[in-house]
């Protein structure tokens, strides 16, 4: 079968992938009574950018990460926050992940894999067996994270050009791979954890039905149904990643069908993912918010603000930075109040009434500080005066905004003796993507882009790093 996309297999799990990047913009107001972190001036770019206030209270939020990743986070953020070093850095990055040339290649190269892998590697990615896998999980878990959001490091990936052909034999065998892939992954999380998953990564054959909008396969049914009964009997939950807009009408169609199996009696074990950046979300998302309150189950949903203006058409977006994070704040607020407002607006209204809001779980996978002070502002709120609370998690890539993911932590903290249902306080996670250090390359170019284009964030990062750095050193004196 012939297609205009031509696809490439990567070890690229995202959480925003090419992500449509947003600089960090105000300060974040502390939304617990009383708190106040000693740490306020480590969040500021030079000269542009005023203290901001921590949303969590003493001790410094960062004093929580461990001092070996502490130290290769502030060096890696040096070489991101610096144009001239992360240039050449990417340079060399893009070399490893594409060069036909065996001395470039770390699987053949071991002096490259082993440079990699105890730097980049290191910070981005969970590791490449079980055990790896689990002791960075611990690790997390240790620094005060709820757990991990984990990602299977292989995807399909299109560039548009050639038509492409598959025979049966090698379809079949895609499925098979992507299958065990995907039982591996669920079976390395625990009780509570996310496991974030691909559908392009079964192959050609799969990704072709889906731009056709057709129904799965019965071999790739039957791996959905295997993937989700053992997330249901085990407590884990199920993030199915955005992908190219070719491929996402389909993917929402059979996430949605999957919802509609498995999130039942008020828990979402299957979430989707919604891009804020794209034009169509609010729509979208009203008309499956519809559905699920029309059918009775409960509608997962992981929030991102986009994921691929590299590679998709320009015009399915806002037109600035500004429109989306408008949309993307609307849309939160919207789904933690469970109300709806002018930006997510129900798709049949009478005039009388708005229709009821439906059960929802909700994953803010964000690094964008605003946007979290917002949402703690609103459960703050709605713990105090006794509203419903959704149940509500927040996920970063694990080597970013560490800033941002111990603020919280501290912030879920504050209540001693209490527990988050009683202070409305939310779950924290870190998103990484395990796999060889070759399946994990596209993925790790990714990440060091990222950086690139959110040069003010990532300097932001680095002020907060080096002055914890040098908290601990004062303090030895």
């Amino acid at each position: 079968m012939k297609h205009l996309l031509r696809p490439r297999l990567l070890g690229a799990p995202s959480l925003s992938h090419t992500r449509y990047l947003h600089r960090t913009s105000h300060a974040l107001n502390s939304h617990l009574a009383g708190a106040r972190s000693i740490d306020n001036t480590t969040l500021q770019t030079p000269d542009t950018h005023p203290p901001r206030p921590s949303i969590s209270p003493t001790p410094p939020p960062l004093s929580l990460l461990a001092l070996p990743t502490l130290i290769r986070s502030y060096l890696i953020s040096a070489i991101s926050a610096t144009p001239i070093l992360l240039t050449p850095s990417l340079w060399i990055l893009s070399l490893l992940a594409h060069s036909k040339s065996p001395f470039w290649q770390v699987e053949h190269n071991p002096f490259l894999r082993y440079i990699v892998k105890k730097t980049i590697y290191a910070q981005f990615c969970a590791g490449e067996t079980p055990s790896e896998v689990k002791r960075t999980a611990t690790e997390l878990r240790k620094t005060g994270y709820q757990g991990v959001v984990l990602n299977y490091a292989k995807e399909l990936v299109f560039d548009k050009g050639a038509p492409i052909e598959q025979n049966k034999h090698d379809a079949a065998k895609d499925i098979e791979d992507w299958q065990r892939g995907l039982l591996k992954t669920v079976n390395l999380v625990g009780h509570g954890d996310y496991a974030a998953l691909k559908f392009s990564g079964a192959g050609p054959s799969v990704v072709q039905r889906l731009i056709g909008k057709l129904p799965p396969t019965a071999a790739v049914s039957q791996a959905m149904k295997e993937v989700c009964d053992h997330a249901q009997n085990t407590g884990i939950k199920l993030l199915w990643d955005a992908e190219q807009n070719a491929v996402q009408p389909g993917i929402d169609q059979w996430t949605l069908n999957l919802q509609r199996e498995y999130n039942r009696d008020g828990v979402a074990v299957v979430y989707g993912t919604y891009q804020a950046y794209a034009i169509s979300t609010p729509q979208l998302l009203a008309q499956h918010l519809a559905i699920a309150h029309r059918e009775g189950f409960t509608l997962g949903v992981k929030l991102v603000r986009g994921a691929y203006m590299g590679s998709d058409p320009r015009r399915l977006f806002w037109g600035t930075k500004a429109e989306t994070d408008r949309v993307h704040d609307k849309i939160a607020e919207a789904l933690i109040r469970k109300e709806w407002n002018e930006v997510l607006s129900p798709i049949e209204e009478t005039d009388r009434q708005k229709p009821a809001f439906p059960n929802v779980s909700l994953v803010l996978a964000t690094h964008n500080h605003e946007s979290v002070r917002k949402a703690v502002a609103i459960r703050q709120e709605q713990r105090r005066t006794g509203q419903e609370l959704i149940d509500l998690s927040y996920a970063q890539l694990m080597g970013m905004a560490d800033d941002l993911g111990t603020e919280l932590i501290l912030a879920g903290r504050s209540s001693p003796g209490a527990t988050q249902a009683k202070t409305g306080s939310s779950k924290t996670f870190k998103y990484t993507a395990w796999g060889s250090v070759r399946e994990c390359l596209t993925y790790l170019l990714r990440r060091a882009e990222e950086n690139k284009g959110s040069l003010g964030r990532t300097r932001i990062g680095r002020l907060a790093l080096g002055k914890e750095l040098r908290r601990r050193l004062l303090s030895r004196f």
